[in-house]
């Protein structure tokens, strides 16, 4: 082949390559842009990501702009470097943009509005200018917090211990309940209405609460509640937090506990320690404090149907051997060497006693549960749940409606135990509380079965 032929092949290969390149600058695809379906904005505002891509010729501008009934305005801006011939810098996509809407500084009432997107990329389509993209997301814009009608009147409760609450929304909401400092209780459907008999966004609510063993003297008792826009609303009423002291309790570790139970419960547990006693601070500290964040999501199933009738009732035939919430400092060889609070009570019957379900409740768990070994755990319903520790056999199964007084297992040591024995604790939401009041009928039928009984206004 002659070099002209050469010439010739080779100057064909550069127009086809120019060609190639002119038809690449030109191509048709718009950038890319992500970002949410939509939006709902409440009184404090809401931020979003944006992200815009162009693998292709990159992104040259993008313009975000807010469209509502009383103008538009201006967002965000920004134009990327590039050129018409190599493309842009921001290659295949720009930086993730941030976006706050803060609907009072904007002016922005109630209804709806739109947030548009544009972009333009660096090809040389639309005579020079550019791809353009644009994604409209509609907004809805809700500033008006949820109304709280507080029916109940003035309310006692003891530290460490429950009451009850009876309140209004005129909204459905997200979340509501009742605060005690950074506790919180979730509300549920007045029973009287959980069938139908209002609607739901005019419905009435009720929230059995607790005050946890260690919330602040100050603590304020809130009913609250949130509306999908996250607007939050927050109200006081009459209470009387009565103050209580707990029992300190000294408990020394024997010699056989820790060179017998400790190793056992620590192989069954996959618990390693360099000695018996370090092997007993970890169950102690760690397992203990992974085994109350399981617990805590296994009583976060508890339904609006309220289950049990009346007081509850204390182990038949049992003695009281440890209280509610006595803090424990445990010692080994005359030195102090773990700690813990007692959310229960401990109860002695004979050995394999049988374990009777306090009031009628449903299983929500049934299963060894580390420290508290073979574990039963009812739910009574509005946040009302049960739990029944040790045990030496279990003869309920998960879903099983139990009625007051019958059996679901039989006593035992198991999981972290001295000896045999029921360990009884009642929680309310996810907070521990004195079983004593809920044995008591008198305590039950004022506190709760009175709130219970309101009367529609």
């Amino acid at each position: 082949m002659t070099g002209r032929a050469w010439g010739v092949i080779l100057l064909i290969l550069l127009l086809a390559a120019a060609g190639g390149g002119v038809w690449l600058r030109c191509e048709g695809t718009a950038p890319e842009i992500e970002a949410p379906e939509a939006l709902l904005i409440g009184r404090d505002g809401t931020s979003l990501e944006v992200r815009v891509s162009d693998p292709d010729s990159g992104v040259r501008e993008i313009a975000i702009r807010l469209r509502h009934e009383k103008g538009d305005q201006l967002l965000f801006e920004r134009f990327y470097p590039g050129n018409p011939f190599t493309g842009g810098i921001a290659k295949p996509h720009a930086d993730p943009i941030e976006i706050a809407i803060d609907p009072k500084s904007l002016g922005m009432d109630d209804g709806e509005a739109v947030l548009e997107v544009n972009a333009k990329d660096w090809s040389w389509a639309e005579t020079f200018s550019g791809n353009s993209g644009v994604l409209e997301i509609p907004i809805r814009v809700d500033l008006m917090p949820p109304r709280i009608g507080v029916e109940s009147g003035l309310t006692y409760v003891r530290r460490g211990g429950a009451a009850a609450v009876v309140y209004s929304l005129d909204e459905t909401t997200s979340r509501d309940g009742v605060e005690v400092g950074d506790a919180f209780v979730p509300g549920f459907p007045f029973p009287s209405e959980a069938a139908g008999q209002k609607t739901p966004a005019r419905g009435r609510r009720i929230a059995i609460f607790a005050v946890p063993r260690d919330a602040a003297a100050n603590a304020p008792i809130l009913a609250v509640a949130e509306d999908e826009a996250g607007n939050r609303t927050a109200v006081g009423w009459m209470t009387r937090l009565q103050e209580r002291e707990f029992p300190d309790v000294r408990i020394n570790l024997g010699g056989g506990f820790l060179s017998s139970k400790v190793p056992e419960l620590a192989a069954s547990l996959g618990v390693a320690g360099d000695d018996p006693i370090s092997t007993f601070q970890k169950i102690n500290s760690e397992t203990r404090a992974a085994n109350e964040r399981q617990i805590r999501e296994i009583v976060a199933s508890s339904t609006a149907e309220p289950h049990w009738r009346g007081a509850f009732q204390q182990l038949r035939n049992s003695a009281v051997t440890s209280l509610f919430a006595e803090h424990r400092s445990y010692f080994a060889e005359g030195e102090k060497v773990s700690e813990a609070i007692h959310y229960g009570y401990d109860l002695a019957s004979t050995a394999g006693a049988p374990i009777t379900a306090a009031n009628a409740g449903r299983v929500i768990f049934q299963d060894a549960l580390g420290i508290y070994g073979n574990c039963v755990v009812l739910d009574h319903g509005l946040g009302l749940t049960s739990l029944y520790a040790h045990l030496s056999r279990i003869d309920v199964k998960e879903g099983d409606l139990l009625e007051k007084d019958q059996r679901l297992g039989l006593s035992g040591a198991t999981g972290l135990a001295g000896g045999d024995h029921l360990h009884f604790a009642v929680m309310v939401g996810s907070t521990y509380v004195d079983p004593k009041e809920w044995w008591d009928p008198k305590w039950v039928s004022e506190h709760i079965e009175a709130r219970l009984a309101t009367p529609a206004p």
